[in-house]
């Protein structure tokens, strides 16, 4: 275990850590929380940083916890269509492993090459893929995971049928790393498709691209993943103020198919780089200010915003814009919490955190938060502070 003086790169608004620990495996990581439990120290599990900006100040914090040593393949079964890996690998590194056999973890999000399996689960990071592949949790089977007093535990298992009963890997996802650090998780795959194409179509505003987006979901094609993009986001990725992205995938016939459906409902498409939605899911994540909005689809509410990524049909929208006020986002946090949704304040400047608060109204009632905290985290170890 690799232990030493805290830097700015751990520090979280401003609050940093006494010292920085890198354990090199799971028993290292159990020593590590045993011993900040003993201490009544408070510790911030680390994985590549993308998602860490997420949750309110910590109220103590004293150690941050590295886990980027903690990676590499345990095993792969091919034929199965399972992965076993250590936490602090990257997406990245994972799709380097899984690539030769034609497979991958059905997961995107905003620097893969930074973006750690263990962090993507524990902070339920999303992108275009869950439009077809939905959840990381989905496409998780099996965890290995430190309690927050110390207790190395498992849950799930390494093939599919295993998966039974209580499911603590579902659990374990959205938690930011406030119950448990995840040490090494067993992950479903799927083959890559033979072909895959990405189109966009060139919009004049948010509104018209709202429009021609619920027309193509009420057409139900199997897309791979959709997406729009307006304002300073779009023009980060088009020549163009407002831009909705499809990906469509199969075999060649399938997919020149799927192109012309799309077409006779969008009009104009041009072909995009495949590239691009790895640049769509990194807008919110390198934004000043991110707030991600969700709602049931069924319910679906408009996006509002100057700079915005949009998913339809996931109703997820990242509204970016650095003129809006803490009024405004609470009335659209208003908006969505009256339709069974949220908004959630990924990233701001301290004021803004201050004015309007990261979670909303809380989803959890607060008998059952605690009394999860109780059981998994009893001396409040892990990231008190961060989440409601």
């Amino acid at each position: 275990m690799i232990a030493g003086a805290a830097t700015d790169a751990f520090a979280i608004d401003g609050v940093a850590p006494r010292e920085r620990v890198s354990p090199r495996d799971a028993a290292e990581v159990r020593d590590a929380i045993r011993a900040a439990n003993a201490a009544r120290e408070a510790l911030v599990i680390w994985g590549g940083g993308t998602r860490i900006d997420i949750g309110d100040a910590p109220e103590r914090y004293d150690v941050a916890l590295d886990l980027r040593g903690l990676s590499g393949v345990v095993a792969h079964e091919p034929a199965d269509l399972t992965v076993t890996v250590r936490a602090g690998t990257t997406l990245a590194d994972l799709a380097k492993v899984l690539a030769p056999h034609r497979q991958w973890w059905p997961v995107e999000v905003a620097h893969p090459e930074r973006a750690t399996v263990g962090g993507t689960i524990a902070g339920a990071a999303g992108g275009p893929s869950r439009y077809r592949y939905l959840h990381p949790r989905d496409w998780t089977i099996g965890v290995q995971a430190v309690l927050g007093d110390g207790t190395l535990t498992r849950a799930g298992g390494r093939v599919v049928k295993n998966v039974t009963g209580y499911d603590l890997t579902k659990l374990y996802s959205g938690s930011y790393g406030t119950l448990c650090a995840l040490t090494e998780v067993t992950l479903k795959l799927t083959p890559l498709p033979s072909t895959t194409l990405t189109l966009r179509a060139d919009l004049p505003d948010l509104a018209h691209a709202y429009r021609v987006g619920r027309e193509l979901l009420r057409e139900r094609l199997p897309l791979d993943a959709i997406a729009v993009a307006s304002g300073p986001a779009a023009q980060a990725l088009a020549p163009t103020w407002a831009a909705l992205f499809i990906r469509v995938a199969g075999n060649a016939a399938s997919v020149a198919r799927l192109r012309e459906a799309a077409a006779r409902t969008v009009g104009r498409l041009v072909e995009d780089d495949a590239s691009v939605w790895g640049r769509i899911a990194a807008l919110p994540a390198d934004a000043r200010t991110s707030a991600r909005g969700t709602w049931p689809p069924a319910r679906p509410v408009e996006p509002y915003a100057a700079d915005v990524v949009w998913y339809p049909g996931l109703e997820t929208a990242h509204l970016m814009d650095e003129q809006e006020g803490p009024e405004l986002l609470a009335a659209v946090r208003g908006v969505a919490e009256t339709q069974a949704g949220a908004l959630v304040l990924e990233r701001g400047p301290a004021e803004l955190r201050r004015a309007l608060g990261t979670w909303g109204t809380a989803r959890i009632p607060k008998t059952i938060a605690d009394g999860l905290r109780a059981r998994f985290d009893p001396n409040g170890v892990l990231a008190p502070g961060r989440m409601p």
